[in-house]
């Protein structure tokens, strides 16, 4: 698969990666500065590099936007790796090796774009508080029942009855 052929159906490229054709190359500049930014150091098994490498045609990647089209189709649609090797027409070593080195590149990316969840704490506490109406979507986790009638009374919660 190339993006070249999946770029003219922007329907099928929303299907395989979730941007929209101009998301995905407004995306491609900080994807390959990462890119080459790792790679000019560093072989795709991560070790460091000897000598300077050039992109050769005969990768099975061989374009910044087919790389990106690759991890990102990986990513949302989570096949097995013996059907994404399949698919851009390599091995399933390699396309593991593909994966790992692409994610951190993906990764490291959206860090510099500021499109990464929040993780902090104190972070996410300062912008709720800046918000008037939250929705928050999360699921209930099971405590252990305290022995005390009291307690269990306080733990007790009529969504369980509803659901039964």
């Amino acid at each position: 698969m190339k993006y070249d052929k999946v770029r003219k159906h922007p329907n099928q490229l929303l299907s395989l990666t979730g941007f929209t054709p101009e998301e995905f190359e407004a995306f491609v500049p900080t994807f390959e500065y990462h890119w080459n930014e790792y790679y000019s150091r560093f072989t795709l098994k991560g070790k460091p590099r000897q000598r300077i490498s050039y992109n050769r045609k005969s990768s099975q990647l061989p374009l910044i936007r087919d790389k990106l089209l690759f991890i990102l189709s990986y990513l949302k649609n989570n096949p097995l790796q013996e059907y994404h090797d399949a698919t851009y027409g390599m091995t399933q070593p390699r396309c593991n090796e593909w994966i790992h080195r692409l994610s951190d590149t993906l990764l490291k990316s959206l860090k510099t774009l500021g499109e990464l969840p929040e993780r902090n704490h104190l972070r996410i506490k300062y912008l709720t508080g800046q918000c008037e109406d939250i929705l928050l979507d999360g699921t209930k986790s099971p405590i252990e029942r305290p022995q005390d009638s009291d307690r269990q009374k306080s733990c007790y919660t009529v969504e369980k009855k509803l659901i039964a």
